[in-house]
């Protein structure tokens, strides 16, 4: 076997999704940044412009399945979509959150329903968070912490709010800084190999008692 192929195989694999209409070189310095001498970070790339939510969460869900990682980070609207993926792929993991809108976002409210292209991923989770009893579904077998910035005005700090969630950080970044901030990588990496290992003593604790 290759040796760079081994190495790689024996790190943390992190799958990165990306949001709305955000060209992949911002994401750059932070895969860098979660690729270490323990990790690897990859970026899961789709058509945000245009696509609709829905086929997003099928494209992702279906990459869970044939390529599953060991944790994802996930940033904007891209933190719905892998929610929504990640229930339907039955994945388990750590999941980073970045900026995740919860709830409606402000800034969609005025947008026209005619405008499918290029808003419909955000049409449609206007529509999905809008929705009478709107809630997203249980997964307990994922630890998840968001960082939300002070200074988002895309995605305001109450849009990030949530009752699942192991730990929340605030940072003083806006929407996309957060991308190229090295603290912010630091953590999302330091907290993704804590929950990762106490993931792995936990299935080894569940199969001895099995056992």
């Amino acid at each position: 076997m290759d040796v760079r192929r081994s190495e790689t195989l024996s790190k943390i694999s992190l799958r990165v999704v990306h949001g709305f209409a955000v060209a992949s070189f911002f994401f750059r310095p932070l895969i860098s940044r979660l690729s270490s001498d323990s990790s690897h970070a990859t970026l899961f790339r789709y058509p945000s412009v245009g696509l609709s939510l829905e086929d997003i969460v099928a494209k992702l869900s279906l990459n869970l399945r044939e390529q599953p990682p060991d944790a994802i980070v996930a940033h904007s609207l891209g933190c719905v979509a892998t929610w929504l993926a990640v229930h339907e792929a039955k994945w388990n993991g750590p999941i980073v959150m970045l900026a995740p809108p919860f709830s409606t976002i402000p800034s969609t409210r005025l947008l026209p329903r005619f405008l499918r292209w290029p808003f419909a991923p955000l049409l449609d989770h206007r529509a999905l968070t809008a929705a009478s009893g709107f809630q997203l579904p249980n997964l307990t077998a994922c630890p998840m912490m968001t960082v939300a910035g002070r200074f988002d005005f895309s995605v305001p700090l109450s849009c990030t709010r949530h009752g699942d969630l192991e730990e929340s950080l605030v940072t003083f970044d806006t929407h996309n800084s957060m991308l190229f901030s090295s603290s912010v990588a630091t953590a999302c990496l330091d907290w993704v190999v804590r929950n990762h290992t106490a993931s792995d003593l936990r299935m080894d604790n569940e199969s001895m008692g099995r056992g």
